[in-house]
């Protein structure tokens, strides 16, 4: 991150210049984005100039527009469009970086496609008050600024640490904040009491549903035996670009939110607090990835979180490969290898087909938790 505070002038080619007349010339890049230290995500990240500039204020480039609130400048490049990503790496960072200044910042942003800064609009509209810049369409003229802030901080995997706020705010915070942009209503999820065990009281659960990959391949077995536990069941495929304000609505009116590890989980944003998530880890050795990328967030933002690691007979790869094969036998060798084989493996076209009755010890948890008294 860089922060720049005295005459600071935006430039539409990505460069920043702070005017200052009687210091040495300095100049630097970096590339604003929150995934600091991925090649992957960088290599799609528009790069900026900073410079320092000691000519006389004349020959500065002249002020398009001159604004008193600070700015933030940042990218959406690298995984853009992947729902987890745009948490992890862009919006919750934003949140982070912008809540001091209470929306009074101004919002500049390169490599965003239209339809993200449409899906997202409501989100950043909570952020700031003020219309978010778009600085890779069209020339914006010179833009002044008495502080600019280049790049975005990061606490950890969608989520907020606390203990780096001193406590002012949480992930419970920004989940609200994600609530109130999206106009969704329920903020307290049910809680149900052993005298109403037998009642109409049916806590509503949404099974995400996925198609390409780490896909249910049994969701009608696994909503009949919710169904009979006692939970309404909804099954739902994460939404994609203008279809998300409609997806959050049918998240917050649910109570428990079942998933196979993946991004869809990352909608547990929109989940009322005392919710619960059940998360579905497949193959790979992947339980502390996964308790890192939603266990957590989950927590942080008020939800409760129930684990679910499956056996090797509910995997796909349990079908592709002997069960000596060194996939299923020693995924720790597999990680090894790096990410890409580790992807390859175990998150590219495993699949899961969930025994019902093994199963059903955490759809009692989901239930039993519902049961205790928010915090």
């Amino acid at each position: 991150m860089c922060e720049l505070k005295g005459d600071v002038r935006v430039l539409p080619n990505a460069t920043i210049v702070i005017h200052r007349p009687w210091a040495k010339r300095q100049s630097w890049r970096m590339k604003p984005h929150g995934r600091k230290n991925d090649p992957h995500a960088l290599a799609r990240v528009t790069e900026v100039t900073v410079a320092s500039s000691h000519h006389t204020a004349g020959a500065a480039p002249r002020c398009t527009a001159s604004h008193t609130a600070p700015a933030v400048v940042f990218s959406v490049g690298g995984y853009a469009g992947n729902m987890f990503h745009d948490l992890t790496d862009v919006l919750v960072p934003l949140f982070i970086t912008t809540r001091r200044f209470g929306g009074d910042v101004h919002l500049l942003v390169s490599d965003a496609q239209p339809w993200w800064l449409d899906k997202f609009g409501p989100l950043l509209g909570g952020l700031s008050r003020h219309a978010v810049v778009d600085m890779g369409r069209g020339s914006r003229g010179v833009l002044c600024y008495p502080h600019v802030i280049l790049g975005l901080q990061f606490h950890k995997e969608m989520s907020v640490d606390a203990a780096r706020t001193a406590g002012e705010y949480s992930m419970a915070d920004f989940t609200l904040l994600a609530r109130r942009s999206y106009g969704l209503t329920r903020d307290t999820a049910i809680r149900l009491s052993d005298g109403n065990r037998s009642s109409v009281v049916r806590p509503r659960l949404l099974l995400i549903s996925r198609k390409s990959t780490r896909a249910f391949t049994n969701a009608g077995a696994i909503a009949r035996a919710a169904t009979a536990l006692g939970f309404e069941v909804v099954v739902g495929e994460p939404a994609r670009h203008a279809d998300l304000p409609s997806f959050a609505r049918v998240v917050n009116s649910c109570d428990v939110l079942v998933g196979v590890h993946g991004a869809g989980l990352a909608n547990l944003v929109f989940l009322p607090a005392g919710a619960v998530v059940v998360q579905v880890v497949p193959l790979g050795g992947l339980d502390a990835m996964a308790a890192e990328d939603f266990g957590a967030p989950a927590r942080d933002a008020g939800l409760r979180y129930v684990h679910y690691g499956i056996s090797v007979e509910e995997s796909s790869l349990a079908r592709r490969y002997p069960r000596d094969h060194r996939v299923l036998r020693d995924p720790t060798a597999v990680r090894r290898e790096g990410w890409m084989a580790l992807r390859a493996a175990y998150l590219v076209g495993q699949n899961v087909t969930i025994d019902v009755h093994r199963f059903s010890g955490a759809l009692r948890r989901a239930m039993e938790l519902l049961r205790q008294t928010h915090e």
